[in-house]
């Protein structure tokens, strides 16, 4: 190659690269962005604040606090109910109204004067009788009903085995009735007679023949043998004598 020819090669190449960088220039200038946009880009756009709203609570008013029932003297004629409360005592509530304790227990056909519970509804009778007349016909008196109408014997358990041999006494009616006095007897054989045991409406107790620690639900009468047997009679007495319930032992 002489000297020319390599001169050739040399100023082509030259003139090959001016002309690729004066391209690459010109592309680099047309992706270029505006300034003034690269402004609004760079600028934070102003966010408005909003002032945060309270919703007012209204006053709720303040609820009636129920206070207890306080027993009053009923006007001549009217009855009024008083419910039992906590502490209460028959003496306590005929004091305050003004109205004799025999006549509560006679309007509430309360046997026991000293037993009373909690949430008892009771009539207070009017303070003052009102004259009644004379009816044209004799009326037909009414008949007592026995006291404690409303316990019966619920069930044998167990009958001819000591340790679970009992009898279920159940209060079927809407008193409360304290046994105190009551007798459970076999007919022609042992009789219990019952402690200071309450029952409540719906509730009963079980009599165990056997030993045992007694409780509100269960009493135990002591016996060294069974006492029940298929065919024995069983009597629920009251203490005026007379006889409330009775069952077989099946």
């Amino acid at each position: 190659m002489n000297r020319r020819q390599l001169a050739f090669i040399v100023t082509l190449n030259a003139v090959i690269s001016l002309v690729i960088a004066l391209a690459v220039v010109w592309v680099v200038e047309l992706r270029r962005p505006d300034p003034e946009a690269l402004t609004a880009l760079a600028t934070p756009m102003a966010v408005p604040a909003i002032a945060p709203t309270f919703t007012a609570t209204p006053a709720v008013a303040a609820q009636p606090v129920d206070e207890p029932t306080t027993p009053t003297a009923a006007p001549a004629g009217e009855d009024n109910i008083y419910i039992v409360q906590v502490g209460d005592s028959l003496l306590g509530i005929a004091t305050r109204v003004g109205v004799s304790m025999q006549a509560i227990m006679e309007a509430n056909d309360l046997s026991n004067p000293d037993f009373i519970f909690s949430g008892q509804r009771l009539t207070i009778p009017s303070g003052e009788p009102q004259p009644t007349a004379a009816p044209a016909v004799s009326a037909t008196p009414a008949i007592a009903q026995p006291v404690g109408t409303g316990l019966r014997i619920a069930s044998f358990i167990g009958s001819g085995t000591l340790n679970s041999e009992a009898v279920q006494v159940s209060n079927d009616s809407d008193l409360a009735v304290n046994l105190q006095g009551w007798r459970l007897a076999k007919e022609g054989g042992q009789t219990y007679t019952f402690g200071s045991v309450s029952l409540f409406p719906g509730g009963g107790v079980v009599l165990y023949t056997g030993a045992g620690n007694d409780t509100s639900a269960a009493i135990y009468w002591n016996q060294a043998a069974p006492i029940w047997a298929p065919g024995n009679m069983a009597q629920l007495v009251n203490p005026q004598g007379e006889t409330i319930s009775q069952l077989s032992v099946p």
